[in-house]
């Protein structure tokens, strides 16, 4: 469960840094593209993500410790989408590859 937040906050980042136009990311994909035309669009999609994944916070602790939680997952997972982004390692496969890591871990030990 915990993997499967941590992955809705990484998107919820990226697509929140798809409607920037500082960042300078000459290699998007088609629907990164099509989703930047209209940062609206863009910006509600991440708020749906941030929104969906601090519920699942809440489901999983409780509300206080679940919100505190989600803030420190939501400042994590910025940080390292903004660390990470130069880099071309840090790339749709590489994060798939990262959560089905985390995913199978996390199933193996509980």
């Amino acid at each position: 469960m915990f993997s499967t937040i941590c992955l809705l906050f990484l998107s919820g980042f990226i697509l929140w840094m798809n409607t920037s136009g500082r960042i300078s990311w000459p290699d998007k994909n088609r629907i990164m593209s099509g989703l930047a035309s209209s940062p609206a669009y863009c910006r509600y999609a991440a708020f749906a993500l941030f929104l969906a994944a601090t519920a699942l916070c809440v489901v999983q602790l409780g509300l206080g410790s679940g919100i505190f939680a989600a803030i420190v997952i939501l400042m994590t997972a910025g940080s390292v989408s903004v660390l990470f982004f130069p880099f071309p390692y840090f790339g749709i496969k590489s994060i798939t590859i990262l959560y089905i890591c985390a995913l199978a871990l996390e199933l193996i030990i509980y």
